[in-house]
């Protein structure tokens, strides 16, 4: 079958998201996106004119497939019930390293390596729904719906707890049986953590899997002497 334009530019930006995000940058070379594209090197350029023009191609084409579910939305613009809220809050975090773990590490590279060009995409593809999320919290606050803390900690708490699990090199799947189960432990742990009414009760107890994720994103071993 003969290949069009598409479907080859598509090969060499699938091949440039799998190496950039797992060598960086400057780790990776065009050659080396090339051979694993199974393309000649002068065709990627044909393609993508710089190294850089590959680098946004790729961290695009991964923003592309982010999803913000209408329902979060929703909760966000009418202030929604916190206790309906925070777990759809948390299930994005949990998809977005469940399923889309090199969109996290993209980004994490370009912070690093590429960082004005980054913030640019940032701002045009996330940005909303962080500082949505972010107005949100603060509301919260206000209404002392959740305890008196910075609503940006809280956020850049639950964001470098769950979301930055694959700069770790783990998994979800290694403390949880799935992204359902981490989504329900995760909600109950924050509700617990950041409203006041659910302290001191039994309900206050904080789950093990998701004490041992807290501190770096327990694996197997973690999660065994957790049980023992």
């Amino acid at each position: 079958m003969k290949q069009t334009k598409n479907d080859t530019a598509t090969r060499v930006v699938h091949a440039a998201i799998q190496l950039f995000s797992h060598k960086g940058y400057s780790g990776t070379s065009t050659r080396q996106i090339a051979r694993l594209a199974s393309v000649n090197e002068a065709l990627l350029f044909h393609y993508f004119p710089t190294k850089q023009d590959l680098f946004w191609a790729a961290l695009r084409s991964c923003l592309q497939r982010l999803r913000i579910r209408k329902e979060l939305q929703a909760g966000l613009t009418q202030n929604g019930e916190l206790e309906e809220v925070l777990p759809l809050i948390v299930e994005l975090l949990v998809q977005t390293a469940t399923y889309h773990p090199e969109l996290v590490r993209l980004f994490s590279v370009g912070l690093q390596e590429l960082r004005p060009g980054t913030e640019v995409l940032y701002q045009e593809h996330l940005a909303p729904t962080f500082q949505a999320i972010g107005e949100y919290l603060k509301s919260c606050v206000q209404k002392d719906t959740v305890r008196g803390l910075d609503p940006e900690i809280i956020l850049r708490a639950m964001v470098s707890t769950i979301l930055c699990l694959p700069l770790y090199g783990e998994r979800m799947d290694e403390s949880f049986a799935n992204a359902e189960e981490a989504i329900a432990g995760y909600s109950q742990f924050w509700l617990n953590t950041l409203m006041p009414s659910r302290a001191g009760g039994p309900s206050a107890k904080k789950p093990p899997l998701v004490f041992g994720m807290a501190a770096r994103g327990a694996g197997p071993r973690e999660k065994a002497n957790a049980e023992s």
